[in-house]
Parts: structure tokens; sequence; C-alpha cells
């Protein structure tokens, strides 16, 4: 197989991401399943590695985990930083060495998201104050059960009876029921530009456990459920319960070492992993290991964009 064929198979980068998250021994015969790869290939992957002096430890039963794992940093001046975001296409990658980048690319942009070059083109600008009273207001109406006029900045209007505030998407939402047709509709908070109270008053006819099955259905669509699992360290200062996130099949047990285990399924945005950051010293991703992988490499942007800012 010729470096170029290598390059451009999922599976060799799939590989190699397997590879630098193996953390203890593993069955040969179940690495290369999980791969979807025969022996052989296998073999030609390890032997491509060699070039960069890495040595892929392995015999006829297991394969070990890297003895050192290559990190590689790089600093930017604005300018730099601006052209590199500029370079990158928006569109949804084709190969999956370019998801890799992709997602590297993301954590970057979370971490210094002063610096973003791509917001999303809307034709408003809310503070972040408007948009913090927005959410509260949205909040108590929720919460009194009280219906509402969404104003958009497009210069619409509807009329809901608002049932919760949830990310979808990545996107903090109201998921409500139109009170003219009876459905159920959700919107972008950051596309409202102000909600006003209804003086009549309002029967919702459908419950919460139709709308919890409506945002389950969204969520399979944008295909962004992840089963967490966590571990937490010191479970009274620990916050279990990340505001605006429907959480799925949530479960709580007791380790052996007497640490809580946490798990649900819900959809990973950037605002998990500012929930997760906040809890930093008291919480461990167990599962899935993509993510951990992730907001490790989240929390060290946020530590060296910290460190970069005290030195200016």
């Amino acid at each position: 197989m010729s470096d170029q064929q290598i390059i451009l198979e999922n599976s060799f980068w799939k590989f190699l991401v397997s590879l630098e998250e193996l953390k203890e021994r593993k069955e040969l015969f179940l690495f290369c399943s999980s791969l979807g790869v025969d022996e052989e290939t296998l073999e030609g992957y390890c032997e491509f590695l060699t070039r960069f002096k890495v040595a892929v430890m392995r015999d006829e039963q297991y394969v070990y985990p890297l003895k050192e794992k290559c990190k590689i940093k790089m600093e930017f001046t604005l300018s730099e930083w601006l052209a590199l975001q500029a370079s990158f296409p928006k569109e949804s990658p084709a190969y999956y060495y370019q998801q890799i980048v992709h997602d590297k690319m993301q954590m970057a942009q979370k971490a210094n998201a002063m610096f973003t070059l791509y917001k999303k083109a809307d034709e408003h600008v809310v503070s972040g104050n408007a948009f913090e009273n927005l959410k509260r207001k949205i909040d108590y109406d929720i919460v009194c059960r009280k219906s509402m006029k969404i104003e958009f900045f497009s210069h619409k209007e509807c009329s809901i009876f608002p049932h919760r505030m949830v990310f979808l998407d990545g996107i903090l939402c109201v998921v409500g029921e139109n009170i003219n047709d009876k459905t159920l509709v959700y919107f972008g908070v950051e596309d409202i530009k102000d909600v006003t109270n209804l003086d009549n008053m309002y029967e919702p006819n459908l419950s919460q456990l139709e709308v919890n099955e409506f945002i389950g259905h969204l969520r399979l669509i944008n295909g962004k459920e992840e089963r967490l699992v966590l571990k937490i360290y010191s479970q009274d200062q620990a916050d279990l319960l990340p505001e605006h996130h429907f959480l799925g099949n949530p479960f709580v047990t007791t380790s052996t070492e007497g640490d809580m285990i946490w798990a649900a399924t819900l959809e990973m945005c950037d605002d998990i992993f500012s929930w997760l950051y906040k809890m930093r010293d008291r919480v461990e991703v167990l599962d899935p290991g993509h993510v951990r992988k992730e907001f490790a490499h989240f929390c060290e942007l946020k530590k060296e964009n910290a460190g970069s800012k005290k030195a200016s």
C-alpha cells in the first residue's frame, strides 16, 4: 500500500487515534476488529510510523500502549491565527483525518473565543447582559407556566406556551407549544429579540413526557448524543445537573473506592465542556475515550490561554 493510500484510509487514522488512547495492553485480534482491518494491514500502518521514529510495541497476542506520546505545540500571532482559521473550509470534512484536525481546530477556537474569525452571521448583536436577562425572563415564565409572545430579530412573531430551555445542536433553544396549532416548536434563544407575557391563560395539551420525547427525537436527528460517564471525587462541591441540558437515562452509583460514578446520555457541545471545566479538579471523564481526550485538550488550551493573557 502506497503512502498516499495509507493517508486516505480512514482506518489508518482510527488506528492512530486508538493507539494514542490505549492505556493498557489490548488483544491484537480485538484491536484489529475494532478498526475493521486485518493483521497485515496493521503491519503496514506500524511500518509507516517507523519513519517518525514511533515504535508500536506488539507481540503475537497483544498491542501495547505507546511508551512516549508525541506532543507538538505551536504559537501564533493574531494575524497567523486568523489566517489559519480562514484557511480551513467550513463545510463538513470528507475524510477522517480532516475530522481530527477539524475537531482540534474547534477546540482551539472554543478556548480562544475572543479571536474566533467566523461567528454566526446574524443581523443583530446581543450583549452578554441582554442575553442573560432574556434567559432569566424565559426561565421565569417556564416556572410560572405563563404563555408568551416571542418577537424575533427577523421581525416575525410567535405565541407559545414555553415548556423548557435546552441545548439542541449546540444552541440554547426554547421548546414550547404553539398556541395557534397546538404543535411543539423550538427556537434558538439567540434569534429572539424579546418576549412578553400574554394576558390570556393557556392550558397546555402536551405532557412533559411528550416534550421529552420530542427533544429526544431532535437529538437523534442531530446525531450528537453521547453516553457520558464521570468519576466524581468530591460530591459536596460537584454540580451534577448542568443547566439547560436534557439528561437521558441518568444513573449514579458508587465505586469500590467510594467515588461517585455519574452517567447520562446528553448532547455534547461547548457548554458541556465549560460545565466540566468548572469541576476539573473534582471530576474525571471515564467514557467515551474521545470526549476524555477532547476535554484534556480543552483544559490544556484554557491553561495556555490564561498564561498568555497574564504574560501580556
